[in-house]
């Protein structure tokens, strides 16, 4: 979710590909809902009933909770391999490899996706799966959050970590062959928040300067402190592409419309400059068709090796009964099954890898805290105290989940169990106990039917309602479920500025009949750093967008909360004592107040050839979308 121009989504843990389009000033805002709902590939169909939970391949990471605090002294790559192939001593995995015959060469590896892409910029999220195989960053982020060497060999911080220089990668050229250096990640960085900062706005929300200090030295320069390798690592927002695209494209670098509008019709003409292992085949992708064709840059700095791919081709495949038989007869190499998990013991059965892996994603529950009864704290704590958190996940999502409290997921840092929060299994008579403290004298609002929207993208939510309307019906509440379209789903919400979908609307709207009284959304943040999800979802956002709808679907207007996360984003960097106190704080604020919260963390699952081997899952990328090349062919 951030600022920007023209087609921007927060990607979703769901079974959609979540994107928002946008006007073309860069002033104007648009939602990247990576978060809210993911592409998890596979899941567009769900059945209620409940399988017990098969034991699959657990892939498992070390908590980072020191990655937003550690010193970033400066950091040097070893081996410029391990950079985009994740080394594998940072997982644990069950998966064995049984053959030990000489590797060969890798036939076409197939993808499945569940819908069409939009736009084929990376700056987007439409097509992140298949642009993070063309495009790279100056760090990356390892499965238990380590960053690394990308396009940057060694990074550090200049006084108080404000401005950081950047040591950049030599030795590596774009795919049009031109040499690689600190004039291009100038031009990436200051052309992606002119476009809006990406798909992913907050991320560059600080972003001050980027500065030349000699062909391959730069330094970024923010307005506060900030720790700059995560966003220099972050899924969507952060691609570095050559200068020469403009050249290319015949665009004015002295036109704004140019740089935005006109650079994101060049790049849905199928043309790529970026780094990375992959190339777009331009006459073999097709964005209405949903497909999308990947050759070998056979230039990659990172090098090659027999039997890793050099052909990825994605397939749109919508039946997930379509995509469980295609798998199991090997027509797909990888997919998702996200949501549809009752297929994991025909997958199984049929000789397939499952792979099981933590994200950082999390369905989340938001009140419009400006309609009657939902403005009410107190009212609000009784509706989520009746939740049978346990049987959420169960039910919704067989048991591939995790319940947590407080503001920020397992697995990232300032994350604490000891939060407070509610009972998982549920509490009706303290529900009602609430809800007479409140001013309600029989325990139940008067009756009262509220409109929950959901993205028909991920269907599972519609049972999440479901069980909700069972929880508060005797609290005198009754959900009508509204699944709509994302595009939909975001205008309902008010994200809708006149005949412009995905601009912020005025916050006003957020009072009237016409906006939603809960949603629903599957929400992951571009980058792991634990600011960022609260800071989309709760907080007031910066001028000039404080009287609008930006992000916030709870349209919380709690500016002592804003300012003490707003704290709690530099204390991180500079004083991470204080903001482990500043979190303390902030989760009990968040608990009291109650303008939304997690009814699960979820987890990532995907169907995997046998053939194909090196997979390591990775939440800090979206719902942890793959790295193509670290995978090699086994026959």
């Amino acid at each position: 979710m951030r600022k920007g121009s023209i087609n921007r989504g927060k990607v979703p843990l769901a079974i959609e590909n979540m994107r928002i389009s946008k006007g073309v000033s860069s002033v104007q805002v648009a939602i990247s809902i990576v978060i809210i709902l993911i592409i998890v590939l596979g899941g567009v169909y769900y059945v209620v009933t409940l399988p017990a939970k098969v034991t699959t391949t657990t892939i498992t990471s070390t908590t980072a909770s020191t990655v937003t605090s550690t010193t970033a002294s400066t950091v040097t790559s070893t081996t410029a391999s391990t950079v985009v192939s994740t080394a594998t001593t940072t997982a644990t995995s069950t998966v064995t490899t049984s053959s030990t015959a000489t590797p060969v060469a890798a036939p076409t590896f197939v993808y499945q996706r569940n819908s069409a892409y939009s736009d084929a910029d990376p700056r987007d999220t439409s097509s992140i799966d298949m642009s993070q195989q063309s495009y790279e960053t100056l760090t990356y982020l390892q499965p238990n959050g380590t960053v690394t060497a990308g396009l940057a060999t060694a990074w550090s911080p200049i006084g108080n970590g404000s401005t950081w220089a950047y040591t950049l990668r030599q030795g590596v050229t774009f795919h049009d062959g031109t040499t690689f250096n600190a004039t291009d990640v100038v031009f990436s960085i200051e052309n992606t928040v002119l476009w809006g900062g990406g798909d992913a706005p907050d991320v560059w929300a600080f972003f001050k300067t980027a500065t030349v200090v000699s062909p391959y030295v730069v330094d970024i320069t923010f307005t506060q402190p900030v720790y700059a390798p995560i966003i220099t690592g972050a899924a969507y927002a952060a691609f570095i592409f050559s200068a020469n695209i403009l050249k290319y494209a015949g665009l004015s670098a002295t036109n704004s419309s140019s740089l935005t509008t006109g650079l994101h019709a060049w790049f849905n003409a199928y043309h790529d400059d970026g780094t990375g292992p992959y190339i777009i085949n331009s006459t073999a992708s097709s964005l209405t068709a949903g497909t999308w064709t990947l050759n070998q840059y056979k230039n990659y700095w990172g090098g090659w090796k027999v039997g890793q791919i050099t052909t990825i081709k994605a397939e749109l495949v919508t039946s997930v009964p379509t995509v469980i038989q295609l798998a199991s007869q090997g027509q797909l190499d990888f997919s998702g099954v996200g949501g549809s998990f009752q297929y994991v013991p025909q997958l199984l059965g049929a000789g397939l890898n499952v792979v099981e892996g933590p994200t950082h994603g999390s369905i989340w529950l938001l009140f419009n805290t400006q309609h009657q009864y939902l403005n009410n704290p107190l009212v609000r704590q009784a509706l989520l105290t009746a939740v049978n958190y346990q049987q959420i996940v169960q039910e919704a999502y067989y048991s591939y989940g995790i319940n947590f409290e407080g503001m920020i997921n397992p697995g990232l840092a300032y994350y604490s169990s000891a939060a407070p929060g509610y009972n998982t299994a549920g509490n009706l008579t303290a529900a009602k106990a609430l809800l007479v403290k409140a001013g309600f004298p029989s325990g139940s609002l008067p009756p009262v039917t509220w409109v929950g929207t959901h993205s028909t993208g991920s269907p599972f939510e519609a049972t999440i309602y479901t069980l909700l309307n069972t929880y508060w019906a005797p609290l005198g509440v009754t959900i009508s479920i509204d699944g709509l379209s994302f595009t939909n789903q975001a205008i309902k919400a008010g994200y809708v500025n006149g005949s412009n979908a995905f601009l912020p609307g005025p916050l006003s709207y957020a009072s009237t009949s016409a906006c939603q009284d809960l949603a629903l959304l599957n929400w992951n943040g571009a980058t792991s750093d634990p600011w960022l999800v609260p800071d989309e979802l709760f907080a007031i956002q910066p001028a000039p967008y404080q009287n609008d709808i930006l992000y916030n679907w709870t349209y919380f207007q709690n500016s002592t909360f804003t300012n003490l996360l707003n704290k709690f984003g530099v204390d991180e960097v500079s004083n991470p004592t204080q903001a482990t106190a500043d979190i303390t704080t902030l989760n009990q604020m968040f608990y009291q107040q109650s303008p939304g919260w997690s009814m699960f963390q979820g987890e990532q699952v995907w169907i995997l050839s046998p053939h194909w081997k090196g997979y390591v899952p990775n939440p800090n990328y979206s719902f942890d979308y793959p790295f193509f090349y670290q995978l090699t062919y086994s026959p």
